[in-house]
């Protein structure tokens, strides 16, 4: 007898022996039977039937049901077959093969200075194309970022050996304290390797520390450094000396939480995006030619903003007194040489400068949004939006580097992530000319 036959007979019979609620049991029961038969037992109905009308005249109702069962265990056979399939050949992670390739890394070079502290002029094809990996700046990657292949976490790095040190009095707003993190580099990154390390494009993606690590350290190192803001997204666990000039990946010496927003006494911003866009005119430098690996670490190091506003350090300036110049008399028949005429100088140019015009103040997730700002013309702008998580976003219409028009301005439209948290975000625009470096920074809130 088919399975629905035997099924509906022997509910029926409890039906009718039943009364009350007990027949709105039997009721939600036999739905509920009727659900798993039409899952599992439709078809084995459906082959007894068939089998039967094929050998009713030949076969006996035992030997049909024989055969129907036979049949259903051929094909769950059948089917657990087909489902199992030959394991997966075991392939090497990301981890692994990075893990590899930085067993062998040449020995530490020792930094040493051949210029000045200050920064210099932005060649022609560092302010007008971005670099390769822009992305270096931003040390805790977000979920769309590049696969994270780091090395193991802890002090793997060299000691970075400052060639210009400061002292403590000579810290600016936005330099680390030097006792807490001096820095370490990457053994695998030298002068000599450069072209097949930090000059190819995503090669930091290879070694970037995971973002679970760099937070779990941020929390530790803002307690350390006595931040009475205590909020994380306020703060970037940035390389001191960035992944694109040789910094060590995972080195707690070499990470500490830089704050977005910082400036010195005459409002120059002195934050975590300023050093980003330091860090990538030092790397192109570098990789130009113009600019030794030794030097471009050097300048990044604990008084960055020494070397990004060439303010010279207190500590390494002269004290000693003006030195008397000699008379010198002229012999008597020798006319006295007039001074020389000082040629004019031109004006000095005014300082860039940048300024946000238009950000609408609430935005909802999800939607669009237009910023726009004024700088000098000709300038080369950057934007980037930090959101209240501390997720620095992604959207493509904030990735284009812009050129200021022949009125200064520059914009641009993104939408914000459907998955955006609220809060109050931030908006920074970062903008280059000649060797000047401006930033504006403006809040707005993402609502649900």
């Amino acid at each position: 007898m088919p399975v629905w036959r035997r099924g509906w007979a022997r509910a029926r019979a409890r039906y009718a022996a039943e009364s009350g609620i007990n027949k709105g049991a039997i009721l939600a029961l036999a739905a509920f039977a009727a659900l798993l038969y039409v899952a599992f037992a439709l078809w084995f109905d459906v082959a007894y039937r068939a089998i039967g009308k094929l050998a009713s005249q030949r076969v006996g109702q035992r030997a049909r049901t024989a055969i129907s069962i036979a049949v259903a265990v051929v094909v769950v056979l059948g089917i657990s077959a087909a489902c199992a399939g030959p394991a997966p050949s075991p392939t090497a992670s990301p981890r692994e093969v990075a893990a590899a390739t930085a067993s062998v890394s040449p020995a530490p070079q020792t930094p040493e200075v051949t210029r000045s502290v200050a920064p210099t002029a932005t060649s022609t094809q560092a302010a007008t194309s971005p670099s390769p990996t822009a992305v270096d700046g931003d040390d805790e990657a977000g979920p769309s970022a590049p696969p994270e292949t780091s090395s193991t976490p802890g002090p793997t790095g060299v000691l970075f050996a400052h060639a210009t040190p400061g002292s403590s009095s000579d810290r600016l707003p936005g330099e680390p304290d030097a006792s807490l993190t001096p820095g370490s580099l990457n053994p695998a990154v030298t002068q000599a390797t450069i072209d097949s390390t930090i000059c190819v494009s995503g090669w930091t993606a290879t070694i970037r520390p995971a973002s679970d690590y760099t937070t779990a350290l941020k929390i530790q190192q803002m307690t350390e450094y006595g931040y009475s803001d205590t909020s994380t997204s306020s703060y970037e666990e940035d390389h001191l000396i960035s992944l694109e000039l040789g910094g060590a990946p995972t080195d707690p010496r070499n990470l500490w939480p830089e704050p977005y927003t910082a400036a010195l006494s005459d409002g120059r911003p002195t934050g975590a995006h300023v050093k980003d866009g330091f860090e990538t005119k030092l790397k192109d430098e570098v990789c130009n030619g113009t600019v030794t690996l030794n030097l471009a670490q050097s300048e990044i190091g604990d008084n960055w903003v020494h070397a990004y506003y060439g303010i010279p350090l207190a500590s390494s300036t002269p004290t000693a007194g003006p030195t008397p110049t000699p008379t010198a008399t002229l012999p008597p028949t020798a006319a006295p040489t007039s001074a020389p005429t000082p040629a004019p100088t031109a004006p000095p140019r005014p300082a860039l400068s940048v300024r946000i015009t238009s950000l609408p103040a609430k935005v909802r997730h999800g939607a669009g949004a237009t910023i726009a700002a004024v700088t000098s013309r000709g300038a080369t702008c950057t934007v980037s939006v930090t959101y209240a998580s501390g997720t620095v976003s992604t959207a493509k219409g904030l990735a284009p580097t812009r050129t200021a028009s022949s009125t200064g301005k520059v914009s641009w439209t993104w939408t914000v992530g459907s998955r955006t948290g609220p809060g109050t975000s931030t908006a920074e625009v970062d903008c280059s000319l000649a060797g000047d470096f401006a930033s504006a920074t403006k809040n707005f809130l993402v609502t649900t």
